[in-house]
């Protein structure tokens, strides 16, 4: 099977889940069934949990596997993997794999996206974050998700500017149609297609019965110790549907209350940064803003 064309490579509750729907729409797209096949790196929570499926060890056959086969009018096929940013590893892999591929990248001021992620993922089943915003802002890995331009860098140094478009969130709410246009044709595919979707969004979750989340967690941990079991359970797509399940059976929509000024400005002061490196590095290149 051909190579892959491109890959989404993050940041995630930045809009990927709207451009997604809008390449799986398209018929010249083949879009993995999943969205996020995790072959050149793992969720950001299985990595913090030491729980990886390990995807990359079953090999390009079994990834390309993963996408619709390019046949009829398909002419470009991909995946987006918010987690695949944060990981050094995953751009030399994707570089060893295809130079030229694509890469797409959202973004969205870095701590709108980080508390937005902390209550999305606060009641995952893989992984328990602390019961405080506050309190998972001392864990320096997840702190640092919001460095975008320190994450990026890896990107920039494997592939060329051109191959590489950048959305700004701000963009999608303003301008959905002009994203849209803009994408396809990055992707060399028909820009005046109009998908007929309805509109997306992951919202945070809470829990319905907190004490079956604990056991839950403990249940899978437990299950995919057992001989033979683990394996079936590290399938991305089994894995998927489990989780899917859950939050199905034991979580609702849940709203937050906004992060307060005082926490929000010390958290934009902790990004300033990184943000200015960031602004650098988008002059050369394509951004939707």
């Amino acid at each position: 099977m051909s190579k892959i064309d491109f890959i989404g490579i993050g940041a995630p509750k930045c809009g990927t889940t709207w451009i997604s729907a809008q390449l799986a729409a398209h018929p010249q797209i083949g879009f993995a069934p999943s969205k996020e096949v995790y072959y050149f790196a793992d969720t950001i929570l299985r990595r913090l949990a030491g729980k990886k499926l390990d995807c990359y060890t079953r090999g390009e056959s079994w990834y390309h596997e993963q996408f619709p086969p390019a046949t009829g009018v398909m002419t470009s096929r991909g995946e987006f993997c918010p987690a695949y940013l944060y990981s050094e590893e995953a751009a030399s892999r994707m570089a060893a794999y295809r130079p030229t591929i694509k890469l797409l990248l959202c973004l969205r001021p870095p701590v709108e996206m980080i508390y937005s992620w902390y209550w999305y993922n606060r009641n995952a089943v893989i992984a328990s974050l602390p019961q405080t915003f506050a309190e998972m802002m001392e864990n320096p890995f997840l702190r640092d998700l919001g460095c975008y331009a320190r994450h990026l860098q890896p990107y920039l140094d494997r592939f060329p500017a051109e191959n590489i478009l950048v959305v700004q969130f701000e963009a999608i709410r303003r301008a959905p149609e002009e994203v849209r246009r803009r994408l396809y044709e990055f992707l060399n595919v028909a820009a005046d297609f109009q998908p007929e979707l309805e509109a997306g969004k992951n919202a945070a979750r809470a829990p319905r019965f907190p004490l079956l989340q604990a056991g839950a967690q403990s249940l899978y941990g437990g299950v995919s110790a057992l001989p033979g079991v683990g394996k079936v359970l590290k399938s991305p797509v089994v894995a998927k549907a489990l989780q899917g399940a859950y939050h199905r059976f034991n979580t609702k929509a849940q709203k937050y209350e906004p992060l307060s000024a005082e926490e929000r400005r010390k958290w934009e002061d902790y990004y300033a940064a990184d943000q200015l490196e960031l602004a650098k590095q988008l002059q050369s290149l394509q951004v939707i803003a």
